[in-house]
């Protein structure tokens, strides 16, 4: 699980980075918000086995995506 978490951490960083560096241009910041989403995303969908591990990284993933929402909307 610390794989996973360290992967979402990174990919967390790097939208802040973004929304640092582009925090005017609102269309690049979107850009960044949804790639972010959709690596996330990835990265779950790959290992999804409907076991107890997907459930706990689901929870991880979702938790992760609710922090880079609140980047992007800042919160």
């Amino acid at each position: 699980m610390d794989y996973f978490k360290n992967r979402f951490e990174g990919i967390l960083e790097r939208f802040r980075f973004s929304v640092r560096m582009y925090r005017e241009d609102k269309v690049h910041c979107e850009q960044c918000y949804q790639e972010s989403l959709g690596e996330m995303e990835s990265l779950f969908n790959r290992h999804d086995c409907h076991d107890s591990f997907s459930k706990r990284l689901m929870d991880c993933k979702n938790s992760y995506q609710r922090r880079l929402k609140k980047v992007y909307l800042g919160i």
